[in-house]
Formats: structure tokens, C-alpha cells, sequence
């Protein structure tokens, strides 16, 4: 009986400890990432007072997206600071585009400012992403007012409008959608190139796109090389 004892007592413990590692390997779980960040238009990190600036990333938790939090704070200590927590149309997802356009207030202090991405899973882990970015005043960049579209009652014709005005005369425009599908169109009307102002109306054939949310980025580049960017969206049922 001792020998049979002393035999199952070892078997025992090293069957307790090696469930108990099993277990500790299955509840370990990769935390969130991030990937394709872009801040600015291009990634140019750069943003202009009385305008917005665009941050983009693909984020991954394998956990589940309990939240994202941004926040740009000015590199002084005081002035201008955005901080929001974004839960809705991510939280429970395992994969997901953050894609947000933060506006600039006109009265903003120019100068460097600090922007901080944190992506938060269930389980409380998170991944951290810093950048530096600079705030500008530039009264000659182009203006889109007005811009706005609309899709057709058939679905399939997405309408867009916007009053552009630009100091250094306009080059080309650029118009691009994304969602579940995507597409890119690139204007240099000989009506409007060369123009300070112009009236942009387009009939966009968005037939083929299933229905979801769409985001639309008109990019307005002058002859100067400057550029604005605008964002808008649709949704198409």
C-alpha cells in the first residue's frame, strides 16, 4: 500500500501542475494592436486651425475592442486639448477601422501638440500609440463649403456638391469613397482648373457597392501644391 502510495502521490502533483500550466497558456491572449496609422492628410502629421485632421488606424484584439480613447494635448501645458472615448461601433469587435476627423478650432493656438491612441480590450489590456503633430494657420489653403451627397432613390447614383474656393487657383480635385467597397476619381475640368472659385457638382456611378456606411474624402489641391482635405458619409441600404 506504501508503494502504491508513494508512486500516486508524484502523479498526482505533476498531473495538478501540468493542467494548471495548460490552463494558464489557453487564458493568455494576444493583446490589441494597431496598424496602418495615418494622422494628417498623407500622414503628414499636420493640422490647421478652423479645420479638421483625420487619424486612421486598423486595430486588432483578439480580446474584443472595449474602447478607444484620443486624446491631443498642446506640447506648452495650456491651450486647446481633445480627449474622447469611443465605444460605439467598436466595442465587442475583434477587428475594426478607427477613422475619426477631429476638428480644429479657428482660436487654436498654432504649434506642437501631442496625440495620444489608446486601444483598450475585455480583458483590460492595451496598445499605445504617441505622435507629435503641428497645428498651422494658413489662410491661403482651399475651402470646400457646402459640401454635401446624396444617393439617388435607385441606389445606384450618388450625388455631390460643394462650393470650392481657392487663393492659389484650383489644380485638380480628388474624390474618394471607401466602406465595404471602394473607389477613386481624380477631376481637372477644364471649367475648373485654373479657377479661384468654382461650383464642383458630380454624379458619382456607385451600382456596384453592397449596401453599408460609406466614408467620401474630397481632396482639393491647388496650383501651389497645397491641399485640403473634406470628409463626409452615406449610407446606402
Amino acid at each position: 500500500m506504501r508503494r502504491i502510495s508513494k508512486w500516486f502521490i508524484p502523479v498526482v502533483v505533476m498531473s495538478v501542475l501540468f493542467t494548471a500550466c495548460t490552463k494558464d497558456k489557453e487564458e493568455v491572449a494576444p493583446g490589441p494592436s494597431m496598424d496602418a496609422i495615418e494622422i494628417g492628410s498623407g500622414n503628414n502629421k499636420i493640422a490647421y486651425t478652423g479645420s479638421d485632421i483625420h487619424v486612421e488606424a486598423q486595430v486588432t484584439a483578439p480580446g474584443n475592442i472595449a474602447s478607444i480613447q484620443l486624446t491631443i494635448q498642446p506640447v506648452s501645458g495650456t491651450g486647446w486639448k481633445y480627449d474622447s472615448v469611443y465605444t460605439t461601433g467598436f466595442a465587442g469587435l475583434k477587428n475594426a477601422e478607427f477613422h475619426k476627423h477631429i476638428v480644429i478650432p479657428a482660436e487654436t493656438a498654432t504649434g506642437q501638440y501631442r496625440l495620444h491612441l489608446v486601444v483598450t480590450d475585455q480583458k483590460g489590456m492595451k496598445k499605445v500609440f504617441d505622435s507629435d503633430i503641428e497645428i498651422k494657420t494658413d489662410p491661403s489653403l482651399p475651402t470646400a463649403i457646402g459640401f454635401e451627397v446624396a444617393l439617388g432613390s435607385a441606389g445606384t447614383d450618388l450625388h455631390l456638391e460643394a462650393d470650392i474656393n481657392a487663393p492659389n487657383k484650383i489644380a485638380k480635385v480628388e474624390v474618394e469613397i471607401h466602406g465595404k467597397w471602394e473607389k477613386t476619381m481624380s477631376y481637372t475640368d477644364a471649367a475648373m482648373v485654373g479657377q479661384s472659385t468654382y461650383h464642383l457638382h458630380k454624379h458619382i456611378n456607385v451600382s456596384e457597392a453592397p449596401a453599408g456606411h460609406y466614408h467620401v474624402h474630397l481632396n482639393v489641391i491647388d496650383q501651389a501644391g497645397k491641399q485640403k482635405e473634406f470628409e463626409t458619409h452615406f449610407d446606402k441600404p
